[in-house]
């Protein structure tokens, strides 16, 4: 991935679409004529205050500003090799991943990452030295936690939660301690499943 397709990444699809938009020096009746999108939808797709265009929205909305859907839609085209992977949400100080609110919803993936690749981003301190507030993990394929034994993990307990913990073996079988560099361990809990870290991204 270039500088600029980098950039495009990290832009949000309205300030793409308003881009090319001012590019043109169209008025936003311009842009309704030629995509054949209402004027109200075209006023609220460069206003940013909708979800996304989508379907024959987004491909309309491309082909009339000469640009590829993909790259509108997510910041990257056919011919770019970096591809995009959810963004889960955020792991935070108590180890658990929270649901994202506000902010993006994927990023970039790792070179030769697995189909099934996921992110989340640490948030807080339980896990220093080794993860650090704002950096990104990803991991993609889930083991049964007994083959995770002792080792650095993501796991998902049986309530739902996602933690980032280390695996040891609990007081009876099915049962596991989840132990972290600065925080309680979490003792004799039912793990779902565990997957190891793929890779980590510093910010």
């Amino acid at each position: 991935m270039n500088f600029f397709q980098s950039y495009s990444a990290r832009m949000t699809w309205a300030a793409r679409l308003l881009e090319k938009f001012e590019e043109t020096g169209w008025s936003k009746a311009e842009l309704s004529r030629r995509s054949d999108v209402s004027y109200d939808n075209v006023n609220k797709y460069l206003a940013g205050k909708v979800e996304k265009p989508r379907g024959q929205t987004l491909t309309a909305l491309a082909r009339a500003l000469g640009v590829d859907e993909l790259w509108l839609e997510k910041g990257i085209d056919h011919e770019s090799p970096t591809r995009l992977v959810p963004l889960k949400g955020y792991i935070g100080a108590g180890g658990h991943v929270e649901a994202l609110e506000t902010g993006p919803d994927e990023i970039e993936a790792p070179a030769d990452s697995h189909p099934d690749t996921v992110a989340a981003q640490i948030r807080g301190d339980s896990q220093l030295p080794v993860l650090q507030d704002g950096w990104v993990i990803y991991w993609s394929i889930a083991k049964p936690a007994l083959e995770m034994i002792n080792q650095l993990s993501v796991v998902q307990l049986s309530d739902g939660r996602i933690m980032v913990k280390t695996l040891r073996n609990g007081s009876k079988a099915g049962l596991f301690t989840l132990t972290s560099f600065n925080a309680a361990d979490i003792v004799d809990v039912p793990v779902d499943w565990a997957a190891k870290i793929d890779w980590i991204k510093p910010r």
